[in-house]
């Protein structure tokens, strides 16, 4: 094994003597390192704006805002003062932190100059408000209304209006250097843009040509094994010999076809046998089915005769026939009808095996419910026969997504086969827990067990593993049952021991309904 994975390590080593990988980055080195360096130009460009730019429009925008934020200030305060000299009824208190809020609002002006002007106009209005504060003050302590306080208001309104008007500028001053920064940011995109295009251009028809050079190189070979490999038929056991032209990627992938078409013949022939094996047994099926239908045939044939000949004698002599003739005539009839009927039986299950392929119905079930529901009967049949009955299910258990026409055949199939191997006194149980993702399910009874050469087969179609005379049934039902568990997406098995009884085991997963839509 070792020398194997030697010999394939030195053939990789000389079939890459020229790979594709080093091939393609020869040809990417030229349009990479052109956009590297566009990159580069880029950076270096919008580094220095963006710093720029960014420091500008943002120390502008918070002058602004601090300016507009003082204007609604001083208009709300003048406002409302006239209101209230006026006697208006609308009038409105006015914040007492108006005049921290403005000298913050000044501050915040003051630490984000950037303009020429700014400091002069921030100045004039800061010296305004130091005046601005005493006629506030003086308007508002008054109670003489307009005639106690007219030219001091009249010298508030005055002064408020002319710290609007500075700071109207101051807003208009920023506003022009935003306007600015933007203008710059416009031209340096467009002189980067231009660098740009110019290096990606020359890039991508340089990577034009070399790539339609390469790509004849590359693409000869592949079409060619590509013609060869269109025509090879899977299945047909004929495979090419591809030659191997080039030291490449392609070269080896080549190489790999030819081991791979020689694993396909060994497979071919393998998948060959396998087939002929599978419709040995299917056929081999068809013939057990076909005896056992005529064997079938012939059973009906017998209980028909003696349920006919006893009901006959019973309806032409039944005036000349004594007490206890009749009664063992009557006793007759009565097992042939129920030879009858658990021979129809065999029919029902026949049909129900042969109409396995429909997907089953699921649907979220209370799998205690089931259960219960679908084991009534057969508890009420076991009590009757003397047989102790157990039921056991665990409380954690969620709903269960089951097919609500089937898998109460499986339950009422198994637990009926207990009771019916069980003698009286003996013991049937049922019990259901949850195992990790999975709910698990056992019978088990104490009945006469299955012969150990039948084991195997249990569960195989038509397959009969008991007498007749003493089951009335040639062994359909576990065939059913394990369609029916295997088709819910779990698996059955059994264990058995002759005179001691026989367990059967079952899981279905719990969280199926979140693989599928149902």
């Amino acid at each position: 094994m070792t020398e194997s994975l030697n010999e394939n390590s030195e053939k990789k080593k000389e079939m890459f003597r020229y790979p594709i990988r080093f091939k393609i980055f020869i040809v990417s080195l030229i349009p990479t390192l052109a956009l590297l360096l566009t990159g580069v130009l880029n950076h270096q460009f919008l580094n220095s704006l963006g710093h720029s730019s960014e420091r500008i429009l943002s120390e502008n925008y918070r002058s602004i805002k601090a300016s507009q934020r003082i204007q609604q200030l001083l208009e709300d305060t003048r406002n409302q003062l006239l209101l209230d000299t006026f006697g208006y009824e609308d009038k409105q208190n006015i914040p007492l932190s108006f005049k921290q809020e403005i000298t913050e609002q000044l501050d915040l002006c003051r630490n984000n100059i950037t303009e020429p002007g700014e400091k002069e106009i921030l100045i004039t209005v800061t010296e305004q408000y130091r005046r601005y504060l005493p006629l506030y003050e003086k308007i508002t302590s008054s109670k003489d209304g307009f005639g106690g306080v007219g030219d001091n208001l009249i010298s508030f309104v005055s002064l408020s209006a002319d710290m609007i008007g500075k700071l109207n500028e101051l807003v208009a001053i920023n506003e022009q250097a935003m306007e600015r920064a933007q203008q710059n940011t416009n031209r340096f995109a467009r002189s980067a843009l231009r660098y740009s295009v110019t290096l990606i251009i020359t890039a991508i028809l340089f990577t034009i040509g070399i790539s339609f050079f390469l790509s004849r190189r590359l693409s000869q070979p592949l079409a060619g094994l590509a013609n060869t490999l269109g025509k090879v038929r899977e299945g047909s056991g004929k495979y090419p010999v591809i030659p191997v032209r080039t030291k490449d990627e392609i070269g080896f992938l080549t190489a790999e076809f030819n081991r791979l078409f020689e694993r396909l013949k060994v497979y071919d022939q393998l998948n060959m046998e396998k087939l002929l094996a599978e419709r040995e047994k299917v056929h081999q099926a068809e013939l057990a089915k076909a005896r056992f239908i005529a064997d079938l045939s012939h059973q009906l044939k017998t209980p028909m005769t003696s349920l006919s000949m006893s009901l006959g004698l019973l309806a032409e002599k039944s005036d000349r026939l004594s007490l206890e003739k009749q009664s063992k005539l009557f006793a007759t009839a009565n097992e042939d009808c129920v030879r009858l009927a658990g021979l129809i039986n065999e029919l029902v299950d026949i049909a129900k095996l042969e109409n396995m392929v429909r997907p089953p119905q699921k649907e979220m079930l209370d799998i205690e419910w089931v259960i219960r529901e679908t084991l009534r009967p057969l508890i009420s049949q076991a009590e009757d026969k003397g047989i102790n009955t157990e039921i056991s299910i665990a409380r954690d258990i969620p709903s269960l997504a089951i097919d609500s026409m089937r898998f109460p055949w499986v339950l009422t199939n198994l637990v009926g086969n207990a009771i019916r191997y069980t003698d009286q006194g003996g013991r049937v149980s049922f019990l259901v827990e949850k195992k990790d993702n999975r709910c698990c399910f056992k019978c088990s009874d104490t009945g006469s067990g299955i012969d150990p050469r039948y084991i195997s087969k249990i569960f195989d179609r038509y397959t009969q593993f008991s007498e007749r005379e003493k089951s009335g049934t040639i062994g359909l039902g576990l065939a059913i049952v394990r369609e029916i568990i295997e088709q819910h997406g779990g698996e059955i098995s059994v264990e058995s021991e002759i005179g001691k009884g026989t367990t059967f085991r079952f899981w279905i997963p719990i969280d199926q309904m979140k693989d599928q839509q149902l």
